[in-house]
């Protein structure tokens, strides 16, 4: 066997003593498996026959598989240019797909335009590809239609998708879908989804009513303090706030607090998770007409599907390594993770692989009646491992082990002591303050059962403690201390900034908090879904759209260190309806373009500041500094001299004696003349009867008119 990195001199002794090798494995199963997918991809998604060149990798995670498929242009060919397709599949699921085409052959020049579809047409299109791409589930995915945001400049038009179960969201699998704003074309898309989960029947769930009381009874909440400083008064603000003191939510079914693991709820799109019963419906696999009624390969394809097929697998690595008996695994190791790519630094296929075995840390906890226990709880050994899949060289190995040695059940009076006897001293008066616990200890030497040993000493002790005040912790204060072995102290930090906090008094009742949080929040269902080792979960919660931080006397949300919490509120346009405006405002609106005060309105008939129109203008790259006359309001002529500033410059417009002006009531000797000229020339504003009317105020509906006239 060929080593690329050796850890030592040793390890390749031992394996020239042990004569142990890996072998090359032929998997016909693996080829079938990668054409099954390939064959997928290619009924619903069409590869020009110029994306000549064909790459792929393959993840796996907990026994499944997601292949990620490449086609490119021929690289003798990108002088001109480089277009490349990019397609993940699990299954039967495309998870993701993307589509860019980059012209070199002429200067880049950003254009700005409006849409040539509609917003439904938009959308129209978007559920197409959604069915195209995903016959087996497109009825579990809705699309957000009022997220429809649109590139003014560029092509782009994007939706932000979810997985839904009888209109139920799924936490964690959303996604969007990126189409041509002109044409409609396909451009990107992206949905985590995770197969086989099975989903609780939502009409089984308890009331809205039932989960708010149940989470009342359920949900314990506790008072704290937060000193939080004001940069403006340059002092500490007192806040007293309830909080909840779990994270966990309203099982839907059962009415109690879940147990739901929230640590597994974020994964990526390239996982497959979960058994392979797919419980989504079968659909059209010919939904896409560009695929045609049946599925050739190219040469470069057939050739990758036959390399995969004589690969190494991470099982069969995995083997290997057990059977060498050299390296660190823990017990019963198995494949957690495995991506094998071509690598175009080695030249060949590597594979990264991650193995875990379960292990037992222990830590010191405490019993019922508050004393001191050793306690354990199961984690994971994980290993990393990189080897050339081709041949199984390996190039590179690691494991992470958690602390798996055992600490001691012992507390020490004298250490305590000394350390309160040195806050005492270094806090003085605000020592009083602080509660500090039994000191942890470490220690020199430990037996096997983590006792200390036999003529062990102290290697360090500490402490630490928040503030309190009322019986009430101060959470943005704190003390800690650490002392040697010599009783010496190494380490002494402490915050304390003397604030005064109110009284809990006539402060609400638990009560009165949970009725005012509700009042304030969104609580609906919601599917969750984790995944532990090879087992997909599921759960219906009722989720709350804010997490429990409420001031102990306004009852008003506050975020997680007590200060008020502002929410956000969508804006909307109030006063467009009857409006002769309310057409073009809402095309602008679509594209990223408003003009509201801050209680939504347009106030159409008001006159706009240079300020406002410059930074209308700003969003099609017309930028302009109005320098200290942003408050003055803006007339006919100024805003022809900002419309035109993309176009020449403010030297050219204002040479004398260049520009004729076409109209009567603009001389030419203004120094306008040039912008109001270019302004006309290019369609952007006009006159009436002749006349510009370069003094006239304009109004903020003239405002966006003029924007809308700009683009069209």
């Amino acid at each position: 066997m060929k080593f690329r990195r050796y850890t030592s001199a040793m390890l390749a002794l031992s394996f020239m003593l042990s004569g142990t090798s890996v072998v090359a494995y032929a998997d016909t199963a693996a080829e079938e498996a990668m054409k099954k997918e390939l064959t997928y991809v290619k009924q619903r998604v069409t590869i020009p026959e110029e994306l000549s060149e064909f790459n792929y990798s393959k993840n796996t995670n907990y026994g499944k598989d997601t292949y990620s498929f490449t086609w490119n242009t021929n690289p003798e060919e990108y002088t001109t240019g480089h277009k490349e397709i990019n397609v993940r599949i699990c299954g039967k699921i495309i998870k993701s797909y993307s589509s860019v085409d980059y012209d070199w052959s002429s200067d880049y020049k950003e254009e700005y335009s409006f849409a040539k579809l509609t917003q439904d047409e938009l959308y129209d299109k978007a559920y197409k590809w959604i069915k195209i791409l995903n016959p087996t589930i497109y009825k579990s995915i809705a699309i957000d239609k009022e997220s429809l945001r649109i590139n003014i400049s560029g092509n782009r038009a994007r939706f932000t998708i979810n997985r839904v179960v009888e209109g139920v969201p799924v936490k964690g699998q959303e996604g969007s879908i990126v189409i041509d704003k002109d044409t409609g074309e396909l451009l990107s898309y992206g949905l985590d989804w995770v197969m086989g989960a099975g989903f609780p029947d939502p009409d089984k769930t308890i009331s809205k009513d039932e989960a708010i009381a149940a989470y009342e009874k359920e949900m314990p909440i506790e008072k704290v303090y937060f000193a939080n400083y004001n940069w403006e008064t340059k002092e500490y603000e007192p806040k007293l706030i309830y909080r909840q003191t779990r994270t966990e939510q309203i099982d839907a079914l059962t009415g109690k607090l879940t147990s739901f693991e929230g640590s597994y709820f974020n994964y990526y799109d390239d996982y497959g998770y979960g058994d392979d019963v797919m419980v989504e419906e079968d659909g059209d696999m010919d939904a896409n007409p560009g695929a045609g009624g049946g599925v050739s390969f190219t040469d470069k394809e057939i050739e990758k599907m036959e390399k995969e097929g004589s690969l190494i697998t991470a099982e069969e690595m995995l083997s290997d390594f057990i059977a060498m008996d050299i390296f660190c695994l823990g017990e019963e190791p198995m494949v957690e993770r495995s991506v094998c790519y071509f690598d175009d630094y080695y030249d060949f296929y590597v594979r990264d692989m991650t193995f875990a075995s379960a292990d037992t840390v222990y830590y010191i906890g405490k019993d019922e009646e508050g004393n001191p226990v050793q306690q354990e709880r199961e984690t994971t050994i994980r290993t990393y491992a990189t080897i050339n899949a081709e041949n199984g060289d390996i190039l590179s190995f690691s494991t992470t082990s958690g602390y798996s040695g055992k600490s001691p059940v012992i507390a020490k009076d004298t250490v305590t002591d000394l350390l309160k006897e040195y806050v005492d001293i270094l806090a003085g008066d605000k020592a009083d303050d602080f509660r500090l616990p039994e000191a942890t200890i470490s220690w020199s030497a430990r037996n096997k059962d983590g006792t200390p040993a036999e003529g062990a000493h102290i290697t360090y002790a500490s402490a630490y403690s928040q503030r309190y005040a009322y019986g009430i912790p101060s959470m943005s204060e704190s003390i800690d201390i650490k002392v040697n072995s010599d009783g010496r102290i190494t380490d002494y930090n402490i915050i304390h900034h003397d604030v005064e906090y109110p009284k809990p008094d006539r402060i609400l009742t638990e009560e009165e908090v949970y009725d005012s949080y509700f009042d304030q929040i969104d609580y609906s269902l919601q599917y969750r879904l984790a995944i532990k080792k090879d087992i997909t979960y599921t759960a219906v919660v009722y989720n709350p759209s804010e997490s429990l931080y409420v001031d102990a006397f306004s009852g008003k949300l506050t975020y997680s260190d007590g200060t008020e919490r502002v929410k956000y509120e969508k804006k909307e346009y109030t006063d467009l309806e009857g409006s002769k405006y309310e057409k073009i405002a809402r095309t602008l609106e679509a594209h990223g373009i408003v003009l509201r005060d801050e209680n939504g309105r347009l106030n159409a008939d008001e006159y706009i500041t240079r300020a406002d129109f410059t930074n209308l203008m700003s969003h099609i790259g017309c930028w302009y500094n109005t320098k200290n006359s942003g408050d003055k309001i803006l007339t006919r002529q100024y805003a022809a001299k900002i419309l035109t500033n993309r176009i020449i410059s403010e030297e050219c417009a204002e040479l004398p004696g260049i520009f004729k002006s076409p109209f009567s009531d603009v001389k030419s000797s203004s120094k306008y003349v040039g912008y109001i000229a270019i302004a006309k020339a290019m369609g952007y504003m006009d006159g009436e009867d002749g006349k510009f009317n370069p003094g006239g105020k304009v109004t903020r509906g003239e405002a966006l008119q003029m924007i809308y006239d700009r683009l069209a």
